[in-house]
């Protein structure tokens, strides 16, 4: 029979056993094969703290991987932005030359018929 770990929760395993025997009537080999099967499977499914730790340490890693992603994405979307300005400032000054141009032709062509 084992104790379990005192990192772990605390199962006192010779007190289960005593009670499964007195109590429940169980052989002493039955009492102690259930405590150890509940013993290991409670420290199996526990934490430890450097399990904890590496979890923190695994979180953090993927905020700053998270922030420097979001970082790189905002720059990226400004340099978009940038340049879809850029294109509409363009299409607007040619359409604005355009009219421009058909404005002086028409006028031109409308002096050219009043001779």
């Amino acid at each position: 029979m084992r104790a379990a770990s005192a990192t772990a929760v605390a199962f006192d395993t010779l007190r289960f056993v005593r009670t499964l025997r007195d109590k429940a009537k169980m052989s002493s080999e039955q009492a102690e094969g259930l405590a150890d099967a509940i013993a290991e499977a409670i420290q199996n499914d526990l934490a430890t703290k450097t399990d904890i730790a590496a979890v923190r340490t695994d979180i953090e890693a993927l905020r700053l991987s998270t922030k420097s992603e979001i970082e790189a994405l905002q720059l990226a979307n400004k340099a978009d932005l940038a340049e879809t300005k850029a294109e509409i400032v363009t299409w607007m000054l040619g359409a604005i030359g355009f009219r421009a141009l058909v404005i002086v032709g028409g006028s031109v062509a409308l002096a050219r018929g009043l001779h």
